[in-house]
C-alpha cells in the first residue's frame, strides 16, 4: 500500500523527514503546512509536494491525506496530534509525543476513539542497531545487566537555541534529547527483565538552569527494574561524546555513534564494541540499508491496522514521559 503523507509544521525536521520519503517503499508526500503560506509554498517546491497550506487546518481537511507527521514545537503536540485524530488521520508525532502524561493520555485516547494510527516518533528504535544491541543483553553477551550510561548533549547556537532555551516552547535538554537518553536505558532494563514499558523505582535529577528555569545540562540517576542503575546525561549548552555503554557481570556494550547521531547521514553499518571481562574487544558490524526517517514511514504503513506499534506502544511512550516528568521535578527541586 501507499501512505499518502502530510506535513503539519515545516522545520528542519520536517526537511529530513521529507527528504527521506524518496527512499521509502510505502510512503508518498501529499501535502505541507506551515504557519505561513509562503513558507510552506517554498517547502512544497524544494520537496516537489504537490499541495501547500497557510494554515493546519487545511491540510487536515484534504482527503488525499492519509496520515500526518506533527514536528510542531513540543506543547503544540498534543493539540495537533488530537485534532489530527480527530480528523481521521494516522498520526506520527516527533518527539516528546507531549510535555506531560496528562496530554499523552489524551492525544491515545484521541487515537483509540478514532480508530488511528498512532505513534511517538523514535527512530532509533527501529534501527538494526538497536535491534541488535537488545539482542546481545536478551542473549546474555554481558552477563546480568548492572549499570547503564547514556549521554544525548550538544551546543547549539542562533535561532535553535532561542527555541529550546523557551521554556514556552517546552525548553531544556530533558525534553529535547533527553527524552532519548531515558528511552535507552528503559530499553535496555526491558531487554534484560523482559518486563514491558519498565519505569525506574527511583529518579534523581540535577541541572544547569538558566535564568528563566530552563535546563541547559542535565544529568540523572535511575534505578531500573533487575535493580540495574542508570546514569543519563543531556543537554544544548555542551558538547559532550553522544554515546551508549552498557554494563553486565561479564562485560560490556559500547556505541560511540548511536543511530540518532545519524541524521540524514545514512552509513550502511555502523559498530557495537562488546569486551568480555578479561577479554579483548569484538566489533560488531550492523547493516541498515535504509535511513531512519524512511525506516520510520514504513514502520508506520507496516503496522497501521494495528494501530500502535509494536515497538514504541502506547504504554511505552506513557512509561517513558511519566519518567521524563519525574526527572525535570528533581532538577528543580532544591
Amino acid at each position: 500500500m501507499t501512505l499518502r503523507w502530510g506535513l503539519l509544521a515545516a522545520g528542519s525536521i520536517a526537511e529530513e523527514f521529507a527528504a527521506a520519503i524518496r527512499e521509502s517503499e510505502h510512503g508518498t508526500l501529499a501535502a505541507v503546512a506551515a504557519r505561513s503560506a509562503d513558507r510552506a509554498a517554498e517547502f512544497a517546491a524544494r520537496h516537489e509536494i504537490p499541495r501547500s497550506y497557510g494554515g493546519y487546518e487545511a491540510l487536515l481537511a484534504d482527503p488525499d491525506v492519509d496520515a500526518v507527521y506533527v514536528s510542531t514545537p513540543h506543547p503544540m503536540h498534543a493539540e495537533w496530534a488530537i485534532k489530527a485524530a480527530d480528523a481521521g488521520k494516522h498520526v506520527l508525532c516527533e518527539k516528546p509525543l507531549t510535555v506531560s502524561a496528562k496530554e499523552a493520555e489524551r492525544v491515545i485516547e484521541a487515537a483509540r476513539r478514532n480508530d488511528v494510527f498512532l505513534m511517538e516518533a523514535f527512530m532509533y528504535r527501529l534501527h538494526p542497531q538497536t535491534r541488535k544491541l537488545t539482542e546481545l543483553i536478551t542473549a546474555g553477551a554481558i552477563g546480568e545487566v548492572r549499570a547503564v550510561d547514556v549521554t544525548f548533549s550538544y551546543d547549539t547556537t542562533g535561532s535553535e537555541r532561542e527555541r529550546i532555551a523557551d521554556p514556552a516552547l517546552g525548553g531544556g535538554g530533558i525534553l529535547d534529547v533527553g527524552c532519548y537518553c531515558v528511552s535507552v536505558a528503559r530499553l535496555v532494563s526491558q531487554a534484560a527483565t523482559g518486563i514491558e514499558a519498565v519505569e525506574p523505582t527511583d529518579v534523581i535529577g540535577m541541572a544547569k538552569l538558566d535564568d528563566k528555569g530552563v535546563d541547559e545540562i542535565a544529568m540523572g540517576l535511575l534505578r531500573l527494574p533487575g535493580d540495574i542503575i542508570a546514569q543519563i546525561s543531556c543537554g544544548f549548552r555542551l558538547q559532550q561524546d553522544d554515546h551508549i555503554r552498557v554494563y553486565g557481570t561479564r562485560g560490556q556494550l559500547y556505541i560511540e555513534k548511536p543511530s540518532w547521531t545519524f541524521g540524514m547521514r545514512r552509513p550502511r553499518t555502523s559498530t557495537i564494541v562488546l569486551t568480555p571481562s578479561g577479554g579483548k574487544p569484538e566489533a560488531i558490524e550492523v547493516e541498515a540499508t535504509k535511513g531512519l526517517f524512511a525506516r520510520e514511514a514504513d514502520h508506520v504503513a507496516e503496522h497501521l491496522t494495528a494501530r500502535q506499534s509494536p515497538i514504541v506502544t502506547w504504554e511505552d511512550t506513557l512509561a517513558n514521559i511519566r519518567t521524563l516528568e519525574r526527572w525535570g521535578a528533581a532538577v528543580r527541586t532544591p
